[in-house]
């Protein structure tokens, strides 16, 4: 998807103006001249594009009125899960269901992040892992696939807080009874500065000419049911319905092709005691083995899964499995047979049976990825024809239905 950049129109102002316009002109011919101070902050004598202020309240609530009625939004900027947390760059794209896709890196790593109907995935190198405090049986097979993740993991949770309507919903929690906003040159474009309540390090910038929402800066960016939140820097861009059906298009071919085997990493998980293998005469052989949960106050549910291998030198080798969810804090019960369909005879011979089995998780369940397609599809119809049934999704019941890939 080719990536949405900010408008970088620029208003009318005196006629001033026209004399720096001339120096850059100068400028393309060899000359050079330090724009750093027209950006906010910058530390220059420049003043204000305006030294008129406006009253703030009307100016943000049009700004967040435009904004809950858009279908998309895109965003590109800093995050960090905390006051004290690694600042990661992001770039998202987030649609009015919550649909999300785009990117963040951490540590100079780049994660693939794909969000619908709630549920968050990323697709990361080896090394992103290794940055993540994640130990599974199965987390060698993490690099380069599409792993479950929880909104506490990758430091936000997009469709929750930046679909259009819920951030303008939370945004307007912080709107100030009173104020005034001044203009300010925002890398570019004339915008109209806003200090939001509940702290000096929340402000907005909306565009002077076009009245819509260019920049956040928010302590904790939190939905309206979360005491918390990540620290936020986001710059906004128009999405084009060219940019909403791109977004689409790629979550489908994830949900469709990506997601089949994909990995879950929001609980870590274990066996809990030994295997169990009970064979019977004339051959079925049954693995059981218990998985635990192993964090420490975790949420959710996974599906866990069994592949069991058993094996004798004169019988040969065969292979069974199982899946079932397992709940945060408890155990979930897998096993599977195989059937060595031995004769009766009336010479009976032992045969002694070896065997081991793996466990491993799974972000989805068969049913599962067929109803989040389901869900996906209708969200891109309602965002795409302006509907209202195009709503953010809340989130799914944390219970899981075993695989039946």
């Amino acid at each position: 998807m080719s990536p949405v950049h900010p408008s970088r129109r620029r208003s009318g102002g005196p006629v001033r103006f026209a004399a720096v316009t001339a120096v850059l002109a100068l400028g393309a011919a060899g000359c050079s001249i330090d724009l750093s101070s027209w950006r906010p902050g910058g530390g220059g004598d420049e003043p204000s594009p305006s030294p008129t202020p406006v009253e703030a309240a009307p100016l943000l609530e049009s700004a967040l009125e435009a904004l809950g009625s858009s279908p998309a939004v895109a965003v590109q900027g800093q995050i960090a899960a905390n006051a004290e947390g690694t600042v990661n760059e992001t770039s998202l794209t987030v649609t009015d269901s919550g649909a999300v896709y785009g990117s963040i890196q951490e540590s100079e790593n780049d994660a693939e992040v794909m969000q619908a109907d709630g549920k968050l995935f990323v697709n990361a190198p080896a090394e992103y892992w290794l940055d993540q405090s994640v130990v599974n049986p199965d987390t060698d097979q993490y690099d380069g696939t599409w792993v479950r993740v929880s909104k506490d993991q990758l430091g936000i949770d997009p469709g929750a807080v930046l679909a259009p309507a819920k951030l303008s919903e939370i945004l307007g929690g912080f709107a100030p009874e009173s104020g005034t906003a001044s203009l300010e040159n925002l890398d570019g474009t004339s915008a109209y500065r806003i200090d939001l309540e509940g702290g000096e390090k929340n402000r907005a910038w909306i565009g002077e000419e076009s009245g819509e929402l260019l920049r956040i800066e928010i302590e904790q960016l939190a939905a309206a049911d979360s005491d918390s939140g990540p620290r936020t820097r986001l710059n906004f861009s128009a999405v084009e319905t060219a940019d909403i059906e791109t977004v689409y298009d790629d979550i489908l071919a994830i949900a469709e092709e990506g997601l089949k085997g994909s990995r879950d990493a929001r609980l870590p998980v274990n066996w809990d005691g030994k295997l169990d293998l009970n064979c019977q005469t004339g051959g079925k052989c049954t693995v059981t083995g218990k998985a635990k949960d192993e964090s420490d106050g975790g949420e959710g549910t996974v599906l866990v899964r069994m592949d069991a291998t058993l094996n004798n030198e004169e019988l040969g080798e065969k292979k069974c499995d199982d899946t079932a969810s397992l709940k945060a804090g408890k155990t979930a019960e897998l096993t599977c047979s195989v059937n060595y369909n031995l004769a009766p005879s009336s010479a009976p011979r032992e045969y002694e049976i070896t065997g081991d089995a793996l466990l491993s998780t799974r972000g989805m369940s068969g049913k599962g990825k067929d109803e989040l397609i389901a869900a996906v599809k209708d969200q891109r119809e309602a965002t795409l024809e302006g509907g209202k049934d195009g709503g953010a999704s809340e989130s799914p019941s944390p219970e899981e239905s075993p695989s039946d890939d």
